[in-house]
């Protein structure tokens, strides 16, 4: 099946295509917590942001939410939503907020919630941003107030080669907006504005630990809530925060049930992680899957110990038939993980910024392979975009590449999720 290149996006990140008019029930629901208080708004329109068939969400109205999270009542939850703006937090309730995040919760901060927890430091960290309500000077630079404009009719440019924006078209809210407010750096804006009462970054993620994080300033009331292109970012929002969660585990975490070895490479489960590197005598080789897919979303979350040279097959028929996104560095032509290969035909896509890749520690792949149609995210990324027709079906799977210089190679798996289509 062939999927429509403006569904992609929903395909990329979503969880499930209900925009494609498919129902995948089997599908686990998303457990959202929706974090409210210190700020009024249309309570029923907002609400409706939430129902969808793949989500199903609660509210906590502060101080309840901060207290639940120091109680760990939110752990059962995979994404919290805040659109809250309130102040007070206890130092051990700091202290439970990071320690839920380091171990991995998806988190949304809407709109005022940017102005949420002045006196705390470590939320602008968390969120990757801060609305200034008061004149202020933070690490040595001062910040003046935030300004506020209402009704304001707002020009919303989408980045399509971020996962949860690709295939969503620009669009216009009326909206308030806010200017002077605080947007980190290393922050992965995927909406921007030129709206002269608006900050230019809009919306962004981030990565806080093990966590996802993102932030949308939009967000005041019914006339944005209820338009469909900001509806379909939040949801695709809550989908990115959530992931892999929805998706259909290819490793357990404890064997290697579901996967067969070919060739001589190591495969060892330790400490939950799937890890591969070549044997003691220099064996290499694949782990693969033992079943066969299509058309399909997937989520892989790796990290290798350098210098090294593998990669994660889709696709896979033959050692002459399948598709590889690479992780490696090439010399000629140079290019970088996130390179799409296919033998015979060698690179179809090349990653050209290095910059991408975290040597250091851990990475993502989201792979959409549907049809002719093959296209990669590294680290939310879009690198690989291409028309192929190799191979249309075939197994999953990841590489320990020969050669002395790879001896000390190790790529390390967390979690690989699939969704069928």
């Amino acid at each position: 099946m062939r999927i429509p290149l403006s569904r992609l996006g929903v395909l990329v990140v979503a969880l499930c295509l209900m925009l494609c008019g498919m129902s995948f029930a089997s599908q686990e629901k998303i457990n959202v917590l929706v974090v409210t208080g210190g700020h009024p708004f249309e309570r029923e329109a907002f609400f409706k942001l939430f129902e969808h068939e793949d989500i199903a969400y609660k509210e906590a109205v502060q101080p309840n939410a901060n207290e639940m999270i120091f109680r760990g009542d939110a752990d059962k939850y995979d994404v919290i939503v805040l659109y809250d703006m309130w102040q007070p937090i206890s130092d051990p309730e700091k202290e439970a907020f990071v320690k839920l995040l380091e171990k991995g919760k998806g988190l949304i901060a809407l709109h005022h919630a940017l102005a949420s927890y002045q006196e705390w430091p470590e939320f602008c960290k968390i969120i990757g941003g801060k609305f200034y309500l008061s004149d202020q000077t933070e690490d040595g630079v001062a910040y003046p107030k935030s300004t506020v404009a209402f009704g304001k009719e707002v020009k919303v440019k989408v980045n399509r080669d971020h996962p949860i924006t690709y295939g969503i078209d620009d669009f216009v809210i009326t909206d308030e907006t806010y200017k002077g407010f605080r947007v980190a750096p290393e922050a992965n804006v995927f909406l921007t504005t030129e709206e002269p009462s608006s900050g230019p970054k809009i919306g962004w993620t981030k990565m806080y630990g093990k966590s996802r994080i993102v932030a949308i300033q939009s967000g005041h009331d019914s006339k944005v809530y209820n338009n469909p292109s900001y509806r379909e970012v939040i949801h695709m929002a809550i989908r990115w925060a959530a992931a892999p969660k929805g998706l259909v585990p290819l490793f357990n975490g404890k064997g290697l049930s579901g996967w067969e070895k070919v060739g001589n490479a190591k495969w060892t489960v330790e400490d939950g992680l799937l890890v591969g590197q070549q044997s003691e005598s220099g064996g290499v080789g694949e782990l693969l899957t033992e079943k066969s897919y299509g058309d399909f979303v997937l989520f892989v979350d790796y990290k290798v110990d350098w210098p090294a040279n593998s990669g994660v097959w889709f696709r896979y028929q033959a050692p002459d038939k399948a598709y590889q996104a690479d992780i490696l560095e090439w010399k000629d032509p140079v290019c970088w993980t996130g390179t799409l290969y296919c033998p015979g035909k060698m690179f179809l896509a090349m990653n050209e910024d290095p910059k991408l890749v975290d040597k250091e520690g851990w990475n993502t792949f989201i792979i959409y392979a549907g049809g002719d149609h093959s296209v990669i995210f590294l680290n939310d990324k879009k690198v690989a975009d291409v028309h192929d027709t190799t191979t249309d079906s075939g197994k999953i799977g990841f590489q320990v590449h020969q050669g002395d210089e790879f001896k000390k190679m190790k790529i390390s798996v967390r979690s690989i999720g699939i969704l069928p289509m």
